[in-house]
């Protein structure tokens, strides 16, 4: 198989694009499966948020603790909600502003989750657009006649 310099330039400089993209691919996809596990942490947090308006006070509930483990409770106040406002902050709101805010947080990960798919969308199309290009130049540098296996 005898090709040209500039051919196999060409070549080398597909395959570095191609493997940037892949590279793209693969940290969108980390992004993308971090906000669906964020978006599913806050849809949780909505679902005990609309639980906690309907429970009694002095109610026995189940609180989380992590990893699937909850422990006995009662429900002491069910009018104020804490809520992690960043950086180790926490802050004290009514259930209504909770479920707002919640709310609002949800709506910016899903958005951020849409753009990813976008990013991610736009990535794989140029990565068929490289497949595409080396597969010509691949048939390009076959005998004629020649089926390419050996």
């Amino acid at each position: 198989m005898s090709s040209s310099p500039g051919g196999e330039e060409e070549l080398r400089r597909l395959l570095a694009a191609y493997q940037q993209h892949q590279d793209q691919a693969e940290a969108l996809m980390r992004q993308l499966n971090l906000t669906r596990l964020t978006a599913e942490g806050l849809e949780r947090a909505l679902s005990a948020v609309e639980a906690l308006e309907k429970a009694e006070e002095g109610q026995e509930i189940l609180v989380p603790i992590g990893s699937g483990s909850f422990i006995h409770g009662k429900l002491a106040s069910k009018e104020k909600i804490v809520l992690n406002a960043g950086a180790g902050v926490s802050i004290e709101k009514t259930t209504a502003q909770a479920r707002e805010i919640l709310s609002a947080r949800k709506a910016e990960v899903l958005e951020g989750s849409k753009k990813l798919n976008e990013a991610l969308s736009r990535v794989d199309s140029e990565i068929q657009k490289i497949q595409a290009v080396m597969q010509e130049f691949e048939e390009s540098q076959q005998p004629p006649g020649s089926t390419g296996f050996v």
